[in-house]
């Protein structure tokens, strides 16, 4: 068996840790935008609400209205920002995890062009030995016609 062939398992183990590392790439990329989404809708509910009781109703508000009004949208703005932390750490997992596919990427490719360099070494000696085959039997040709 040639040691191309020897490292096959090896060239397979790093192809699968490659695909998964892509696919932890691509499930907390999709977690991401899950949670981009999530925070533009908070936003956009928080504008609607405030746009809707100020300049929507012509009605006045008592006190006690008014700081349910604040109070609400004081609330609206903590879970904006408890949001916009939870986007920051699934950004912050998005690059760790596409840090970690391009490390098993160039393992892969580094595994990929050992193997290469192999085969062609073997390629190489077998054409060496096609050949000197080749001009033994020609030698042995010759001598035979010369005699």
């Amino acid at each position: 068996m040639t040691r191309s062939k020897k490292l096959a398992p090896v060239v397979q183990h790093v192809e699968k840790n490659e695909e998964q590392a892509l696919q932890a790439v691509a499930f907390s990329q999709r977690q991401l935008t899950l949670q981009q989404d999530r925070l533009q809708q908070l936003i956009e509910y928080k504008l609607e609400y405030a746009e809707r009781h100020v300049n929507g109703s012509a009605q006045s508000y008592s006190a006690v209205q008014f700081q349910e009004f604040n109070r609400f949208l004081v609330q609206l703005d903590d879970t904006i920002g408890r949001q916009q932390q939870v986007v920051s750490l699934a950004q912050h997992e998005v690059d760790v995890k596409r840090q970690k596919w391009k490390l098993t990427r160039t393992r892969s490719d580094a595994m990929h062009k050992v193997v290469d360099r192999l085969q062609d070494d073997e390629q190489k000696l077998v054409h060496k030995a096609e050949q000197k085959t080749m001009d033994e039997i020609s030698l042995r040709f010759s001598i035979k016609t010369s005699i």
